[in-house]
Parts: structure tokens; C-alpha cells; sequence
């Protein structure tokens, strides 16, 4: 009776579409008591874990993606706000730039006033200046040496005078200077200062107004070929004095060309040419004579030839000897009184 039982039971089941299904494989849904049931949801109830830590892996990548964006935004606007303060102080750098500009350039006008005030006067100085000697309280004395020479007598006068430590002026004629161009940038290189003597050794009062200034002019040229630079010369000296013996209208007009070319008209007090021109003319009376004459503040006039070139190691010890001190025109007329 049991047997029979259970048999029926099976039979039955076996009859029903869903025991059917389960049994053939069959993918179907069956209610057991208002439950619904799915056979595939055994097979795959591993893979929504695998789904949860994909999400969460990408939650946190992106999580990551948003903070470091936010990083360096954060960077960037403070870069941007420390350029903002930049750009700010050099704004007010420079507006006081130009307001120190605008300064300088009032300070630059009222200098190149004042300069060209002086300017004018200098020239007015100049133009009404003959300086015959330097300043009597002074111990100083002046050695200029006039017209020029081959380069033998030119090297023994700077011999003498660089063993007696002296600085000189020279007067040469601007056509010694192209003939001896090595021997006069040795003296240049060696402290000794330059004097305009014109080109030719022309007398003023002889030629044009023109002529003086291309005389002077042709000068400038050559020492400025000969030395490989602009060489500037404060001083002036007239061959043979020429127009500047006595007063008249024709010596100012000379004075005038010669301001214009920023230089003073130098002559001397102390000179040989004419002082012994009855006597014997050698180094032993030549030196005599300077010695003789020179005090503080004078100027002494030699030329280059022989008889005075071999004088000068004798005037040189001399002035020495006399507490006297040779030096350049410079040096005279900037020094100080008591010098």
C-alpha cells in the first residue's frame, strides 16, 4: 500500500511540465507556494561579486581622477595669483622707473644747460687768454719743446726724459708727425702730452682765416693717423709767435679760431732762440740761460735740434737741484699753489 503510494506520487510529478523541465535541463520558472523560483539563478550567483569589486575599483579610480584634478586646479590658481602679483609689482616697478626716468632727463636738461653756459664762457676765457707762465706760488716749471726731427733725435729726447722721470709737452709740426709716426705714439704711450704747432709750421698773419683752420685742422689728422685714435689737445702754440707779438684786432681774430677749437694759446717765459742769438749757441750756454731764468710757475721753450736736445739732461738735473720740479703744461697749470 505504501509502495503503491510513493509510486503514484512519482508518476505524478513526472507528468507535471515542471518536474519535466528539471529533469530534461530545461530553463523554468515553478511557484512552490506563491514563491517563484529560477533555475539559472543557481547557475550565476557568483558573478554580481565580481561586478561589486569592478564598480568599486572604478569608484576609486575615479574617485583618485577627481582629487588630483582638483590638486592641480588648486596649483594652477595659485600660480595664476602668484603671476597676478607679479605682473602687480613690476606695474609699480615700473611706474617708479619712470618716474626716475623723468627725473634724470630734467637733471640731464639742466645740466647741458649749465654746460653750455660754460661752454660759452670757456670759449670766452679762451678766446682772451694768452698764458705766458703758470702760477708763481707754485714750484713747478714747464718743459715744451718745439717743431719735430727724424726719429734718432726724437728717441734720445725721450730717452733723457724718461730716465729724469719727466713729463713734457711737445709742439710738433703735423708733418713730422706723418713722416714719424712710431716715435711720437712712443711719446704719447710714455705720458709725454701733444700740442697743435699747425701742420707746416705756417705763419698766421700770412695766410687766410681758412688757411689757419685747415692748418690746424691737417694737424688733428695727422696725429690721429699717426696715434690710431682721436687725440685731443688743449693747447695752442704760434710758430715763431707769429701774431701774437703785440695787440691788434688781427690777434683776437686768431685767439677767436683757436677758442673755437678748444685750446689756449701757449707761449713762455723762458726761451733761447732769441735770448742768445749774439752768443754762442751750445748745451753748456743754453743751460746756463734756462737756469737762470726759470722760476716757479715759468714755461720753458726749447725746439728739437741737437745743441738743445744735449742740453736737456743738464736742465732737467738742474731744475731738480733747485728744488724746481719739470713737468708738462698739465701739470703746471692744474697744480695747486703751494705745490
Amino acid at each position: 500500500m505504501g509502495i503503491q503510494l510513493t509510486f503514484h506520487i512519482c508518476l505524478r510529478l513526472q507528468r507535471t511540465p515542471v518536474l519535466r523541465a528539471a529533469v530534461s535541463g530545461a530553463d523554468t520558472t515553478f511557484n512552490w507556494k506563491g514563491l517563484t523560483m529560477d533555475s539559472q539563478y543557481y547557475g550565476r550567483s557568483k558573478q554580481p561579486k565580481k561586478k561589486s569589486i569592478a564598480r568599486i575599483i572604478i569608484f576609486l579610480f575615479l574617485l583618485a581622477a577627481v582629487a588630483a584634478l582638483s590638486v592641480f586646479s588648486l596649483s594652477q590658481y595659485m600660480a595664476v595669483q602668484a603671476m597676478q602679483d607679479n605682473l602687480d609689482s613690476l606695474e609699480e616697478r615700473f611706474k617708479q622707473v619712470e618716474e626716475e626716468n623723468e627725473m634724470l632727463w630734467r637733471q640731464y636738461d639742466e645740466i647741458y644747460e649749465e654746460n653750455e653756459k660754460l661752454r660759452e664762457e670757456n670759449k670766452m676765457l679762451r678766446s682772451t687768454t694768452v698764458i705766458n707762465h703758470g702760477n708763481r706760488e707754485t714750484n713747478k716749471v714747464a718743459i715744451t719743446i718745439d717743431d719735430g726731427t727724424g726719429s734718432a733725435l726724437m728717441n734720445r729726447t725721450l730717452d733723457y726724459l724718461k730716465e729724469h722721470n719727466v713729463q713734457a709737452t711737445l709742439f710738433p709740426m703735423g708733418s713730422w708727425v706723418e713722416r714719424e709716426p712710431e716715435a711720437w705714439r712712443r711719446a704719447v704711450d710714455e705720458g709725454h702730452e701733444l700740442g697743435n704747432h699747425t701742420y707746416s709750421h705756417a705763419f698766421l698773419t700770412t695766410i687766410s682765416e681758412e688757411r689757419i683752420r685747415e692748418e690746424l685742422n691737417r694737424w688733428e689728422e695727422a696725429v690721429e693717423e699717426a696715434l690710431g685714435y682721436s687725440y685731443e689737445t688743449l693747447f695752442f702754440r704760434p710758430p715763431g709767435m707769429d701774431g701774437f707779438t703785440s695787440q691788434g684786432s688781427r690777434r683776437q681774430q686768431f685767439m677767436d679760431i683757436i677758442a673755437e677749437k678748444g685750446m689756449f694759446t701757449i707761449l713762455w717765459d723762458v726761451e733761447l732762440v732769441y735770448a742768445l742769438r749774439n752768443e754762442a749757441y751750445t748745451p753748456e750756454r743754453i743751460t746756463r740761460h734756462v737756469l737762470d731764468n726759470a722760476r716757479g710757475g715759468s714755461i720753458v721753450l726749447l725746439h728739437f735740434t741737437e745743441s738743445d736736445i744735449a742740453a736737456l739732461p743738464a736742465i732737467l738735473t738742474g731744475l731738480k737741484d733747485r728744488g724746481l720740479e719739470p713737468c708738462s703744461l698739465s701739470e703746471l697749470l692744474l697744480a695747486d699753489p703751494e705745490a
